[in-house]
């Protein structure tokens, strides 16, 4: 590969390493975020299509810079967690919705289609499976989510009221789902297959998902979660990649994602 060979290739794979950049330094995240977007504007001006896997990393920049502003706030939110009001589940909320504008109004931009993020009406089967993976894995992660997370956060208690809960869970984890699954597994892995291939950008976005996932909560090192999110990341790819939807996957991380919102609204300090 001569000199404008290797030039070409980094072009393609930046936006990538300024995304884990951007995930591990919390500061550096709006600076990343306004460069990339600088850069997709002048390679869109000159036709490059290394524009694409550019604007593929907006959207996950995009909710690095929005945890930075509002999630710190959202997270010390005065409603009870039993609120449909609660600020966890309403400040995720609004940033799905945003994320999944953003995710469009970049596609046009790009010339992808929905389809391509996909963003597509699921066969009637898949539809049903998915609502299947709901209503079992959601009771499941419920039941098992303190065993599975105390190595890793500490002991800690939660009080909440059964089943007002369930609507801001609820909401926080089909947001949370959604947002997330749009993002990696639909516009980073499906713009990002049309410049680097279909097996890189399997890797890229799920080296990105783990790197993501680190924070300052954990008792000891990160480092089990970030790799068991990674391979979490190429399951999921795989999925969207054989199915074709988003849907299966939103439907699982819906139905973990529950006690998540246990842990980050009704803990009890």
């Amino acid at each position: 590969m001569d000199g404008r060979g290797w030039a070409a290739t980094g072009v393609a794979y930046a936006p990538t390493a300024l995304a884990l950049v951007a995930a591990v330094v919390r500061e550096a995240r709006l600076p990343i975020l306004l460069g990339v977007i600088v850069v997709v504007a002048l390679l869109r001006r000159r036709g490059e299509s290394r524009a694409v896997a550019w604007a593929a990393a907006i959207p996950i920049l995009a909710t690095f810079a929005w945890g930075v502003t509002v999630s710190p706030v959202a997270e010390a939110g005065p409603f009870a967690c039993e609120s449909i009001g609660s600020l966890p589940a309403v400040a995720r909320f609004a940033e799905a919705v945003g994320g999944v504008l953003l995710v469009l109004a970049l596609g046009r931009l790009i010339g992808a289609s929905p389809g391509q993020a996909g963003l597509r009406w699921p066969s009637r089967r898949l539809a049903v499976l998915s609502v299947a993976l709901v209503v079992v894995l959601g009771p499941l992660s419920v039941l098992g989510f303190r065993t599975l997370a105390e190595p890793f956060f500490g002991a800690f208690e939660v009080r909440f009221a059964f089943p007002a809960v369930l609507a801001p869970a609820l909401l926080f984890a089909l947001a949370n789902g959604a947002l997330e699954e749009v993002v990696y597994r639909g516009a980073m892995l499906g713009w990002s297959a049309r410049v680097v291939g279909v097996r890189t950008a399997l890797i890229l976005q799920a080296v990105v998902f783990g790197a993501a996932h680190d924070g300052p909560g954990f008792v000891g090192s990160a480092l089990p979660v970030i790799v068991a999110m990674g391979a979490a990341g190429i399951v999921a790819g795989l999925v969207v990649r054989r199915t074709g939807s988003l849907l299966p996957v939103i439907a699982a991380h819906v139905a973990v994602d529950v006690p998540l919102y246990l842990f980050i609204a009704c803990r009890v300090a």
